[in-house]
């Protein structure tokens, strides 16, 4: 089963492939429910459906509680959002198979084994992207037009996704996650050349929300888990890359126009603007799943603002697609999982709190869970915890 789950990861982008058979559906929420599928099945093989309910009896109420909760609330917003079939595609998408897919994730996860293996795997996985995305950004096969180079928008590596920013939230919580285990001195040289070339793609990515979480999530293990050694190595390497950055100009003008109201920056003040009126709205339970989407042109007074399907920041994107309660429910998943990490320690835990540091601080532009990939990602992360 643990191969099964690996390629489960390694599908989670195929949301992109997308289809009708009566109702709309993706290749990741098939390949989702062919592994729950799979799964019961191989239960049921082995005989270990009461080894498997004892695990699950064995983890923490509250996780479980907060889980079974958000799922309500997940439920709820969907049956309110302006488009209940489509709500309700978001609710299974988002919320009901990420959630039941951490229940044998965390079990085929308790091995140490598989806990090592999957590590490792997440390693090759990520420099496969990172690889690609450097070679699109160089050689400009398979990447779209738009992404070329123009006017409008400098050329950007997007690897297997359908926009850069798509792919730098999916690796820069990996990056972070990842980060404690490159100066584990049992773990092969060539892990780490593989994370390199990793770092690489998110800079071809020209993603800021994706430099700014790694980077965020690297201060905090120089601030609190780095070993003396380390902490010297990764200064260095900050200011060596910071350097390297200022002398390329595409990198220096990609950090610089931030601070000088560029599109991408002045779009992001004008949909929180949006979010924060929709929110004062309807404060409790929001505007439903795909709400801020659907009533995009009733709150909006920016003319210059196309329509975009979230509000681009952690908390207004909960807020309005699954109000107060859903908002409230995430965040002390995180606070949950943070404080699990505390008291387990080790590298996981600490890769744990680093994966957690960098989706909250790209957040802060952008939308790291409410997106197929992203959720079944967040769900398997917090898995490694059984």
């Amino acid at each position: 089963m643990f191969y099964l789950l690996a390629l489960l990861f390694v599908s989670a982008p195929t949301y992109v492939i997308r289809f009708n058979i009566g109702i709309p559906v993706n290749l990741l929420e098939i390949l989702s429910l062919a592994f729950l599928l799979v799964f019961a099945f191989w239960l049921y093989k082995n005989k270990a459906v009461r080894d498997f309910t004892q695990h699950i009896e064995g983890q923490p109420r509250l996780m479980l509680y907060f889980a079974g909760l958000f799922l309500l609330v997940g439920f709820v917003e969907a049956l309110v959002a302006p488009n209940k079939a489509r709500g309700l595609g978001l609710f299974v998408a988002l919320f009901l198979e990420p959630i039941l897919i951490y229940m044998p994730a965390s079990y085929i996860l308790s091995s140490p084994l598989n806990k090592l293996r999957m590590v490792k795997f997440m390693f090759w996985y990520i420099a496969g992207l990172g690889l690609y995305g450097l070679f699109q950004y160089f050689t400009l096969f398979g990447l779209p037009n738009a992404w070329w180079g123009n006017s409008l928008e400098p050329k950007r590596a997007l690897s297997v996704f359908e926009h850069p920013n798509s792919f730098a939230l999916f690796l820069t919580p990996l990056l972070a996650f990842l980060l404690p285990f490159v100066f584990e001195r049992k773990l092969s040289w060539y892990y780490k050349l593989f994370y390199l070339i990793s770092i690489a793609g998110l800079v071809a990515s020209l993603s800021r929300g994706g430099w700014l979480g790694f980077a965020a999530a690297v201060a905090a293990y120089i601030l609190f888990f780095a070993t003396k050694r380390v902490k010297i190595a990764l200064i260095a390497a900050a200011i060596i890359f910071a350097g390297v950055a200022y002398a390329i100009p595409i990198l220096r003008y990609r950090v610089i126009l931030a601070y000088r109201g560029d599109k991408s920056t002045e779009s992001r003040y004008s949909l929180w603007h949006t979010a924060n009126k929709m929110i004062k709205d309807s404060p409790v339970l929001g505007k439903g799943l795909q709400g801020f989407e659907a009533n995009f042109s009733k709150y909006n007074t920016d003319p210059t603002q196309l329509p975009i399907n979230l509000a681009h920041n952690i908390f207004l994107n909960f807020w309005v697609e699954t109000g107060f309660f859903g908002l409230l429910l995430f965040v002390l998943i995180c606070l949950f999982a943070l404080y699990r990490s505390m008291r387990l320690k080790g590298l996981l835990a600490i890769g744990t709190t680093l994966f957690l540091i960098a989706l909250f601080t790209h957040g802060m532009v952008d939308n790291p869970y409410l997106k197929n990939d992203l959720a079944l990602v967040f769900w398997i992360i917090l898995a490694f915890q059984s």
